[in-house]
């Protein structure tokens, strides 16, 4: 009996000191997450990507997320969220569409993908787009479009050329008449590294090739109010939670702190989707991306650093290739209120973005006067 108190001690007091440890560590408690089992998972491995989402298939297991602006005030969803036909969160999509449809395309990584639940809502920018241009076709002053269908084409964790391949494959068969691009940051993950391969294959793997050892963590109990074991479990095995473990095993290092010079490869795969749209008469709007450096410190500094830079070869790409550029970077406000972390939009944010994309594309409309930022 002793002995039953003895362990019963320890744990408490090895909770106690961790929680304590944790908090006063990372300014906030460790966050518990969901475990499901392996066949309700929504990622499968893909041979032309790194990973892909299965296709009709529902995200319907919750979760708070634990953001470090907002922690824990929003949800993965309000209602399940479904991958449609193509991959891609929404409704199926087939390859053509009416004469009267604005079919417009949203390409990205989770910044363009990521969705907020809160309270009996969800939050996409692309969600928003739709409902803001719907609205403004309903007015019946454009002749051609009656209204937009807008695609999610995000994938949070994909690089220029992940997205690149998915245009190729994906996206070009539905004839969008738009392409929207807003993405960064995961590119240079890879490019803040030594010995950068053209293929990013110095730094990454493919999903299949840690498949199995992401597994090994859906094999293990969990304890939720345990959190000390719980972070050990995860550290060392995984946590049996696909989302949060896909980007932990096909990324290989950390990026180390310093200022990148060569942004060729994603120069090269944003290219070559801005001359295939080009070729297909598809017009593309090419975004800025912000970065909110509310930490102030290695390596976020150097991330800020690599981003303005990077924005500077968006940019120039825009006026290669006569493309809208939308520079949300520079326009944007910094404040808490539009993000959720460096750089995830929050509700307003996304709204922001959403609101300076519409403009964009209606400018092109019959001449409408609308004031672009």
């Amino acid at each position: 009996m002793i002995y039953v108190i003895l362990v019963i001690i320890i744990i408490v007091v090895s909770e106690c000191c961790f929680r304590v440890w944790y908090k006063a560590k990372f300014k906030r408690p460790y966050h518990v997450t969901i475990k499901f089992k392996w066949d309700e998972n929504h990622v499968s491995p893909h041979p032309f990507l790194t990973f892909a989402y299965k296709k009709n298939h529902i995200i319907n297991k919750n979760q708070k997320l634990p953001y470090p602006l907002h922690t824990n005030k929003f949800t993965s969803y309000s209602k399940p969220l479904y991958i449609n036909n193509r991959g891609h969160f929404g409704p199926d999509v087939e390859n053509n569409s009416d004469s009267c449809t604005l079919r417009i395309a949203c390409l990205g990584h989770s910044t363009t993908a990521n969705n907020l639940g809160y309270l009996e809502n969800d939050y996409t920018y692309p969600d928003m787009l739709g409902q803001k241009l719907n609205k403004e076709l309903k007015k019946n002053i454009y002749d051609k479009y009656t209204h937009a269908e807008i695609m999610n084409c995000g994938i949070g964790g994909w690089t220029s050329i992940d997205i690149m391949i998915d245009f190729c494959i994906n996206i070009l068969p539905l004839k969008p008449q738009y392409i929207v691009y807003f993405a960064g940051y995961n590119d240079l993950y890879m490019l803040m590294q030594d010995n950068v391969a053209f293929d990013y294959t110095h730094v990454r793997k493919s999903l299949g090739e840690v498949l199995s050892h992401i597994k090994i963590g859906y094999f293990f109990p969990k304890i939720s109010f345990l959190h000390f074991y719980e972070f050990t479990r995860c550290t060392l095995f995984g946590s049996g939670n696909i989302r949060n473990e896909v980007l932990r095993n096909v990324i290989t290092n950390k990026p180390i702190p310093r200022v990148v010079f060569d942004y060729s490869i994603e120069e090269n795969a944003i290219s070559n989707i801005c001359i295939l749209c080009k070729y297909y008469g598809i017009k593309m709007i090419l975004c800025s991306t912000p970065y909110y450096n509310f930490k102030n410190c290695e390596p976020y500094n150097s991330f800020c650093e690599n981003i303005k830079r990077e924005n500077v070869v968006f940019q120039d790409i825009s006026k290669k290739f006569d493309t809208h550029f939308v520079d949300i970077a520079k326009n944007i406000a910094y404040i808490d209120e539009n993000f959720v972390d460096e750089v995830h939009f929050s509700p307003q944010g996304m709204d922001f973005l959403s609101e300076q994309v519409k403009n964009t594309i209606l400018s092109d409309f019959d001449n409408t006067k609308i004031t672009i930022i």
